[in-house]
């Protein structure tokens, strides 16, 4: 087998397709452009990937190019399988995604060069559309599983959030379960610490948790949710339940996590507090992806009736008199 295509792609029919230089490398394969399409991307995987998973790799690229009409427009989902010049499989083709990853959004100082302007209801707004591209994603029984903030890009002055690396996602097609294979510990749940991914079932509650986790970083400016002062590292503290945001603020980092916390809404507070203090032990105890959504629209229309301050970095802790724009002298 090639090593790695670098001129041509053939589909099923034996269609050619000429490849331009590489876009991205990663630890499963490379992503090359159409030289004739700029829209469309192809991605081969490496080929030691190959030896070990061609078989299972090429069975969920199908069933998942056989679903591609339920997700048109809204993901990069594969449409298309690809092989090389020797008839060989080599992975698949999809729609090219734009933006900047949400891991720079949410980044204490690349925020600012990536994102110029960014406020608190631009990111709100991130938020709620990504939110509701996973609903729609959880609705077909899809399960993202792998939360990554590089996997999620959104283009600034947008509101739009996209999701790559969907041949990552759980999914079921012909009565068999195709599992995500990969994972972040201090993106996974409590009760799915410590088992090996390849075999991990996700589930609507391991999902809610690490969807917690996202929004969380994404409004805290990238902070991990158990990141604690005279704690263990976060994922330890994921499998005690130890978060340093609930009651009495016990063990919060130092810098403006502190001032960032107490200008958020309570209702938004709550929330957080339920998923990770809360729902660390209880999984049916962790907030929908429709109650996240209710909470973020009432906070950017309290935001847009100026009672919460916008700014991503607030100066000073929440007064108790404080009301953004309105405060009170």
């Amino acid at each position: 087998m090639s090593q790695e295509p670098v001129d041509f792609v053939f589909d099923a029919r034996g269609n050619r397709e000429a490849l331009a230089p590489a876009l991205a490398r990663g630890g499963e394969g490379v992503v090359f452009p159409f030289k004739s399409r700029s829209d469309v991307v192809v991605k081969c995987y490496h080929p030691e990937v190959l030896r070990k998973r061609k078989v299972a790799l090429q069975a969920k690229v199908q069933a998942m190019v056989d679903m591609k009409e339920t997700f048109r427009g809204s993901l990069c989902w594969p449409s298309v399988q690809v092989f090389d010049h020797q008839g060989q499989w080599r992975g698949y083709a999809m729609r090219r995604a734009k933006g900047v990853t949400l891991f720079k959004l949410a980044h204490a100082m690349l925020y600012e060069r990536h994102f110029p302007g960014l406020d608190r209801r631009q990111v709100v707004g991130y938020m709620l559309d990504l939110l509701s591209r996973l609903d729609m994603l959880h609705a077909r029984g899809v399960m993202v599983g792998d939360y990554n903030l590089q996997n999620l890009l959104c283009e600034p002055g947008s509101a739009a959030v996209e999701l790559i690396d969907c041949d990552s996602f759980q999914i079921r097609s012909g009565g068999q379960l195709f599992f995500c294979p990969v994972g972040s510990p201090d993106m996974t749940a409590p009760e799915q610490q410590n088992q090996a991914f390849e075999r991990l079932e996700r589930t609507l509650e391991s999902e809610r948790f690490s969807v917690a986790i996202v929004l969380f970083k994404c409004l805290m400016l990238g902070r991990h949710p158990y990141d604690m002062v005279g704690g263990e590292n976060p994922v330890a503290n994921i499998c005690k339940g130890h978060f340093p945001y609930g009651q009495g603020s016990h063990g919060i980092p130092k810098g403006p996590w502190y001032n960032i916390w107490s200008h958020m809404p309570f209702r938004l507070k709550s929330l957080f507090i339920q998923a990770f203090a809360d729902g660390a032990k209880s999984p049916n105890m962790r907030p929908s992806l429709g109650q996240w959504a209710e909470v973020l629209q009432l906070y950017r229309a309290e935001m847009d009736k100026g009672w919460h301050a916008l700014e991503m970095k607030p100066a000073q802790p929440k007064a108790k008199q404080y009301r953004g724009s309105q405060s009170v002298g």
